[in-house]
């Protein structure tokens, strides 16, 4: 392929695609558009996956948990494909490669007290869900489960849970990611050129994938599509001896969504849980004192017999970034349209990072076919941190 060589920081690089944000969209969209023969380059101001995807659970789920009220839902639907795809991804058998990526668990569970209805019982065993939930008989209890104490019932579904960190840097490793604040130039009605410290990009495409970031972004192109923010106050709980839980705690109290969904990390030397759910969505009405305390009352009843004495806690507050929704609910779909030479595009959650793929190469062009190189001068983004480290 010809090869672009830039030594001065006055040069252009022309290239087929710019996308703006190094999250999950920006570098699955990137990825995938390297995979297909564009030339792209990436630009993140920040460090990579700092802001939302880091701060995710790293959970690639198959919207079971959207059907807690008893049927199947267009978002359970929409996401339901998502767990087999993925993994297509991580043995080498997509477009986007993800060979290598640490899975932090292949099995995830949703459990539950006694409380809950006997309709959602029935509902998880139902040909709606056939072949994504299946029941665990009491004896092949194992782990966090194996306690006399616990008396509810457990489920396996087909989600797993992946190391975010690991997800980062598998998709940066394609090179072509870059460090700096983008200035967007306009022309006519369309982004002509790209500014960043020591280069002037000019894309055929530009691609706002910068979750928060593209409201601003999309104020200065005046383009006619809206943003919401939907806020969490997540909970990060850090002991030496905390069992692995990979699992949404579902009781009657909690309606139709987890009242808690656990992931498990490793922070140094102890265990971090990572506490999402409904316990984080009401959150963001408390303080950090009062959300620790509502998480210690909230533990106490959903796993009792897990001694929590020696742990820390902390929260995380975060905004997810969506498309907006007339009534401010969560988007069922991803989000990626294409307003002249720029396309808008939100995943609305990291599971669906490929559909989000599959939609923005719908609205690209043909590719050019020049593979570019980026000049050694231009800072290329750094990784950001998980939030329990």
């Amino acid at each position: 392929m010809q090869r672009a060589e830039l030594t001065e920081v006055h040069d252009h690089l022309e290239v087929d695609v710019a996308i703006i944000g190094g999250g999950i969209a920006g570098l699955w969209i990137h990825n995938n558009l390297i995979a297909h023969g564009y030339s792209s380059l990436l630009i993140e101001k920040d460090q990579l996956g700092c802001a939302q995807t880091l701060a995710s659970q790293g959970m690639i789920h198959g919207g079971i948990k959207y059907t807690l009220a008893g049927a199947t839902t267009g978002a359970s639907e929409t996401i339901a494909a998502m767990p087999e795809r993925w993994n297509q991804c991580l043995a080498g058998e997509d477009p986007v490669d993800l060979q290598g990526v640490e899975t932090l668990s292949q099995d995830y569970y949703m459990f539950s007290d006694r409380s809950v209805t006997s309709k959602v019982t029935a509902f998880f065993g139902s040909k709606a869900i056939e072949g994504r939930v299946s029941a665990i008989k009491r004896r092949d209890y194992t782990g966090a489960f194996a306690n006399a104490e616990f008396k509810g019932s457990l489920y396996k579904l087909q989600d797993i849970v992946l190391d975010t960190e690991s997800l980062i840097s598998r998709l940066a490793s394609v090179g072509h990611v870059v460090q700096g604040e983008a200035t967007l130039e306009q022309e006519d009605g369309q982004v002509s050129s790209i500014r960043i410290p020591g280069l002037l990009i000019k894309p055929t495409t530009t691609i706002l994938a910068a979750g928060l970031g593209n409201e601003a972004l999309i104020r200065a192109l005046a383009l006619p599509v809206t943003m919401q923010r939907r806020p969490l106050q997540q909970v990060i709980v850090t002991g030496p001896e905390l069992p692995d839980l990979y699992a949404h705690a579902v009781t009657l109290k909690a309606g139709d969504k987890p009242r808690i969904t656990f992931t498990t990390h490793q922070a140094g030397n102890q265990k971090a849980w990572y506490l999402g759910g409904q316990l984080a969505e009401t959150g963001v009405d408390r303080s950090e004192a009062e959300q620790v305390e509502f998480a210690k009352k909230e533990l106490a009843e959903v796993v009792p017999w897990v001694d929590l004495t020696q742990c820390e806690f902390a929260t995380l507050r975060i905004d997810r970034a969506e498309a907006g929704h007339s009534e401010g609910l969560r988007p069922d779909r991803p989000f990626a349209r294409r307003y002249g030479n720029v396309i808008v595009s939100w995943p609305t959650k990291l599971t669906l990072a490929p559909m989000l793929g599959d939609m923005v190469l719908e609205l690209m062009p043909p590719a050019g076919g020049e593979d570019k190189v980026i000049p050694d001068s231009v800072p290329r983004a750094q990784f950001g941190v998980a939030p329990w480290l």
